[in-house]
């Protein structure tokens, strides 16, 4: 099936392959899985179709099992997951259910879920929790399941799978966490902006001299070869002309630098 269909159809999609563990240490999908009691229904009367059952109708039947007399394990377990009436009134006195909602496939995994993230399975995948803690944490909420060091938390209860088959299955929660995580968008660099039209208009205004004066300059190849034709007192005069040229350059050299600045000022207060 394909990952994303199989993501858009199971809400739970991430937390499956933790989910599916738990349905093979708690023993339950070697049974009827979402419709399986504690001890196989000995204290239910024999079968009973959970997942039709509202979460009211499951907690009467939970306080049955409590009161039958051969219930020496003094527990209430039902479903894929094996949640006591203690922690299912606990989960829907948190999540705000009336009681009316079927205890069907959907809200059991919805439950499972629940307490995955009360034990920290979405500290653990945004690394703010060990693997080892959280092993522990899950070890205390489903007494199948092992501690990191192999075995079940509970004295008198043996962990039914491995420490290799709960972080094999943590891996793959963690690979699907990630692979619906969004995908990281590649900076493309963005050219700067041209000069806005006001400050070009600007700039035209304040380099008209300096180009009316550089375009004097810029004839000078014509004004020399005009010069080598003419006898030595029009070069005199034309001596005199360059010599003013170059005290007005100087003169206006201050206002023409003061100028540079303020369009260049101009220019990267629009950038």
């Amino acid at each position: 099936m394909d990952r994303n269909f199989a993501r858009a159809v199971d809400a739970y999609h991430v937390y499956r392959p933790v989910l599916d563990l738990l349905g093979r240490s708690e023993g339950t999908d070697k049974g009827d899985g979402y419709d399986e009691r504690l001890a196989y229904g000995a204290y239910t009367g024999g079968d009973v179709d959970l997942v039709s059952m509202t979460l009211t109708q499951v907690d009467a039947l939970q306080t049955k099992m409590l009161q039958h007399p051969k219930n020496k394990l003094n527990s209430s377990a039902v479903g894929r997951y094996q949640i006591v009436r203690i922690t299912m009134r606990a989960i829907r006195n948190t999540l705000g259910l009336t009681g009316k909602e079927l205890f069907d496939r959907d809200m059991q995994d919805r439950m499972a879920c629940f307490l995955l993230g009360q034990r920290g399975i979405d500290k653990w995948l945004a690394g703010r929790l060990s693997t080892d803690t959280l092993l522990t944490n899950l070890a205390k909420e489903w007494a199948s399941l092992p501690t990191s060091s192999g075995k079940g938390y509970y004295s008198g209860q043996r962990a039914s799978v491995t420490v290799p088959d709960v972080k094999y299955a943590l891996s793959q929660v963690r690979q699907r966490h990630m692979e619906g995580e969004p995908k990281q968008v590649e900076m493309v660099e963005v050219d700067k902006p041209v000069v806005p039209e006001q400050v070009e208009q600007e700039v035209r205004k304040k380099s008209g001299l300096w180009q009316w004066l550089t375009g004097l300059f810029g004839s000078g190849a014509f004004g020399f070869g005009w010069l080598t034709g003419m006898d030595w007192q029009a070069i005199l005069a034309g001596g005199v002309v360059l010599i003013v040229v170059l005290l007005v350059l100087v003169a206006l050299r201050s206002q023409i630098v003061a100028a540079v600045r303020e369009i260049k000022g101009a220019v990267e207060g629009q950038g």
